[in-house]
């Protein structure tokens, strides 16, 4: 990983001068020469260690080496960065400004210069010293190394590959137990084995059955890990259950509440991962007991752990695979569909395949792995045999991590670094990819393709990791690609050790962790006490990324001059004391990613300079933060920005036409309400996502069509009118973007839509409001999200709606009117063939015809207000459908309610229907 390093240290040093003023004063004093004698001796040393890297070194002289040239990369990322941060102000040194003027023989005259070319010298030293070592104990890294080859297989996207083989038989008998009459009483149930064997997953399996959600409602999850903080987990427990006010720190209190909460009700609360022996002791008198059948759910590595819970079971002991079930799982991952059965593979493989199998010993992490990373190989005998040959031990568990250790070895060079972030994230933490790729591409661990921008390749790269099962995909978008994801505890664990090893980043899980930060570049913070104190005895003025997940930072910006990953990785829920709150403004000259949850204890106008001073800022995440007002004055002149995510009640004015944003690709809660300094559309071809405001007054119909027009990579696209912008006679499929858009939401009362572009009168109701013509072409046709909100419309939506056969979800909502139109829905066989999520809300409809093979994928559907509509019977055709929300304004007809459930008594409505 040192030469990911070194090449953006290299880049720095091509691209050493700052000033013109600058570079006079370098090569009169000879620092400019002893940069590129720098610069050549570190082409020479990166070289050494890519090939090393090619090879999978694990000596430890070689380790060593590689570990004491990323010091070296790091320090001269240090001195480079702190002499561009200080150079400004150095140059209003007598002597120095203006034309140079004059300069003193002696540079030690110019402390800056002087300081600099001392840290030259020292970083030189080191190197020499390198090399010496390397000659004297002979350590070779010379030679040929072939490039690791692309994957052969497609990839699989599986929620989590260890719950694909015989667990549906252990997910019945845990269900069995938590349901088990016998007991009235709270009962402890615990599922024990190997770390890798999937104890995780079939809790998840359990929690999903419909048995458990019938008799416990929603379960309760919530994740211990080794180092466990009671005061959080009570925390997390009352956040789940929408009790928690306020940052409630005295436990007693915060468990009383929780336990009266709970008095009447039949929970089931998940303790995942749990390792302290006294974790049960600590947390049972917050369960009341009321002999109504509620359980609680332990996964642990340790029996004795699940013996100490007062369990009236014993520990259900999850087995390892057995033969053939591994043998399974192993070729799932290894090879094609098509090579899937040992037939299916040439003779010597399938002997490479058993012996891979039988090291494994039945431990499905080890053989998904493993099986993932042969599926980058070809079907070689020899590449299985040199992989094989590496696996000189026999998995027991406890040497799991080994496994995946040399999986991590085989990754490519740029991926190893990608693979160390997820170290920075609590254990079974919901990772939401957006911020994850911007988070890499700030940190320039990935490269630049040609025909790619820096988010393609690194979504390449995570897909890369989703392959090879180094990362689990837990949630999707519409369209497929994935929304969010999280690593396994074991693969985690692996992460936090490599990083550490490498001082690439140091994760504070408890407050003794600070004590190793005094040179970390990268801290991610994951508890929740006496951080303030502890971050500024220990925490080293030169870090470059601090991640918080905890609570209650308070950040002195002055004292970490060359930071530049600054998240607040918290949601919109935390209360106002977890947030990060800033101090002492001063400008961040390096920031290139900034999120932010919390307020700022500063004046806007101040906040404001903040962020224009920041001439690198890539990523401005304001979304969830609540006291920003309008920015528009400041952050329009940062040219850097490549994603702007405002918060969307705070009506920051989007960029006038005079600005260059060519990078901008993410432009997420901007209005166009009031006017602008400068009238045209500004540039940003680039952008992909954009969410926007705009007011008839100060953004016309023909400015949007405009800006449209040069958004030919928008995928999507959010566009709410305000007091009678004419939205409706935009035509979308004049725009270049026609094709590629997959989610389109458009707002906009009582205004015309007509998807053929027909110009002069046109429809209208009796108050005079237009309504919504719809044709077949009107809308792109590979949108899989579609939301009309304040629209009316001529004829049924339903017929034109239902052709969009990649729609995964459909939004419609009607203007509010009392005098609207009134007409009849028709869902025809082979409608909607992907439609999952159906909501309908204030439309007007007399029926409701759905045709047997229409709407065969939908799950959802919630209906709100469409008058005098009633439940259709022709539900129960619907396959998929398990969650109803019918909310009328009339009586519902509880004839025909009773008739779906006896007729389809698998359908369950969650909150029933709501009269």
């Amino acid at each position: 990983m040192a030469e990911v390093l070194l090449g953006a240290v290299l880049e720095k040093l091509t691209n050493f001068t700052v000033d013109k003023v600058i570079e006079k004063a370098l090569s009169f004093y000879g620092i400019r020469e002893e940069v590129e004698k720098l610069s050549r001796e570190l082409n020479y040393i990166k070289a050494l260690i890519e090939d090393a890297d090619r090879k999978h070194i694990v000596e430890k002289r070689q380790m060593q080496l590689v570990k004491d040239t990323i010091d070296i990369a790091y320090d001269i990322e240090d001195a480079i960065d702190i002499f561009h941060s200080e150079c400004p102000e150095k140059l209003k040194l007598p002597g120095i400004r203006g034309r140079l003027g004059w300069l003193p023989k002696e540079i030690s005259k110019i402390p800056f210069l002087y300081q600099f070319q001392q840290e030259i010298k020292e970083i030189q030293s080191r190197i020499r010293e390198i090399n010496e070592f390397r000659e004297r104990y002979e350590i070779t890294m010379l030679g040929t190394g072939d490039k690791i080859p692309p994957p052969n297989t497609e990839l699989n996207l599986i929620f989590d590959d260890s719950d694909v083989i015989g667990f549906d038989t252990h997910r019945d008998n845990v269900v069995k137990l938590l349901l088990d009459e016998a007991y009235e009483s709270l009962a402890v149930v615990s599922i024990v084995g190997l770390g890798g064997l999937g104890k995780t997953t079939l809790a998840r399996k359990v929690c999903n059955s419909n048995y458990v959600s019938e008799n416990f409602g929603k379960p309760i999850w919530i994740t211990i890990s080794q180092a466990y903080d009671l005061l959080k987990i009570l925390q997390d427990i009352a956040k789940d259950l929408g009790i928690l006010s306020g940052n409630t720190e005295d436990k007693k209190d915060l468990a009383i509440k929780i336990r009266e909460f709970l008095e009447e009700k039949r929970y089931l609360i998940v303790f995942d991962d749990v390792w302290a022996e006294d974790f049960w002791k600590n947390i049972k008198n917050v369960m009341p007991d009321k002999n109504n059948g509620s359980r609680v759910l332990i996964t642990t590595r340790f029996e004795n752990v699940a013996k100490m819970a007062d369990t009236k079971y014993d520990p259900y002991k999850l087995p390892t695979l057995d033969q053939e079930q591994s043998l399974n799982l192993f070729l799932r991952k290894a090879v094609p569909k098509k090579h899937q059965s040992p037939g299916g593979l040439p003779d010597e493989l399938k002997i490479l395949a058993q012996e891979f199998v039988a090291k494994c010993k039945g431990l499905p992490l080890a053989l998904i792995v493993f099986g993932s990373l042969l599926s980058t190989k070809s079907y070689d005998f020899h590449e299985w045999k040199e992989l094989l040959d590496t696996m000189s031990w026999q998995v027991d568990g406890s040497e799991c991590i080994d496994v995946i250790a040399t999986s991590y070895e085989y990754l490519p060079l740029a991926k190893k670094l990608c693979f160390l972030y997820f170290a920075a994230y609590p254990e079974d933490y919901e990772i939401r990819i957006e911020h994850l790729l911007r988070i890499w591409v700030a940190e320039r661990l990935i490269p630049q393709e040609d025909t790619r921008t820096l988010e393609e390749t690194a979504m390449c790269f995570l897909k890369d990791l989703v392959q090879r099962s180094m990362v689990q995909v837990s949630d999707k978008n519409y369209d497929g690609s994935i929304e969010c994801c999280r690593v396994h505890d074991v693969l985690r664990d692996l992460a936090i050790q490599k990083a550490k090893e490498m001082n690439f980043l140091v994760v504070c899980l408890k407050p003794d962790d600070w004590k190793s930060c005094n040179k970390a570049r990268r801290v991610a913070i994951n508890y929740s006490s006496n951080v303030n104190e502890l971050m500024n005895d220990y925490a080293n003025p030169n870090i470059r990324s601090l991640l918080l997940f905890g609570k209650s930072l308070k950040l002195d910006c002055s004292k970490y001059r060359v930071l530049r990953v600054l998240g607040d990785m918290n949601s919109e829920y935390v209360t106002t004391e977890e947030k990060l709150v800033l101090q002492k403004f001063k400008v961040l000259p390096h920031l290139r990613y900034l999120k932010l949850v919390s307020e700022i204890e500063g004046k806007e106008r101040e906040f404001g300079e903040w962020i224009r001073g920041m001439k690198y800022l890539e990523t401005l995440d304001l979304g969830y933060y609540s006291t920003h007002g309008d920015l528009s004055k400041w952050i329009w002149g940062v040219k850097t920005l490549r994603h702007v995510i405002l918060n969307d009640n705070y009506g920051t004015q989007g960029p006038p036409g005079s600005v260059d944003l060519r990078n901008l690709q993410t432009l997420l809660h901007v209005s166009y309400s009031e006017s602008r300094q400068a009238s045209g559309s500004p540039n940003m071809t680039e952008v992909r996502e954009l969410k926007i405001k705009v007011h008839e007054k100060y953004f016309s119909k023909e400015e949007i069509v405009t800006l449209l027009h040069k958004l030919e990579h928008l995928v999507y696209l959010d566009i709410r009118g305000i007091s009678g912008v004419d939205l409706g006679r935009i035509i979308w499929k004049d725009f270049p973007f026609y094709k590629n858009l997959k989610d389109l939401h458009i707002m906009e009362k009582s205004e015309i839509f007509d998807g053929d572009g027909n110009e002069g009168i046109l429809p209208a109701n009796d108050d005079g409001s237009k309504i919504l013509v719809l044709s077949d072409d009107t809308f792109p046709p590979y949108l899989t999200y579609l939301g009309l909100v304040g629209f009316e419309f001529v004829s049924d939506p339903m017929s034109v709606l239902q052709k969009l056969q990649n729609l995964k979800k459909l939004t419609i909502s009607g203007s509010e009117k009392e005098n609207v139109l009134s007409w009849s829905f028709r869902c025809s066989a082979g409608g909607f063939k992907q439609l999952e999520d159906l909501y309908i809300s204030e439309i007007k409809v007399d029926e409701w015809e759905i045709e047997k093979g229409t709407l065969p994928m939908l799950k959802r559907l919630n209906v709100y207000k469409c008058d005098p509509l009633k439940v259709p019977l022709e539900l129960v055709h619907l396959p998929s459908l398990n969650h109803l929300n019918w909310t009328t304004g009339i009586q519902t007809n509880n004839d025909k309610k009773r008739n779906i459930h006896e007729q389809r008594p698998d359908v369950r409505f969650p909150f029933d229907f709501v009269d």
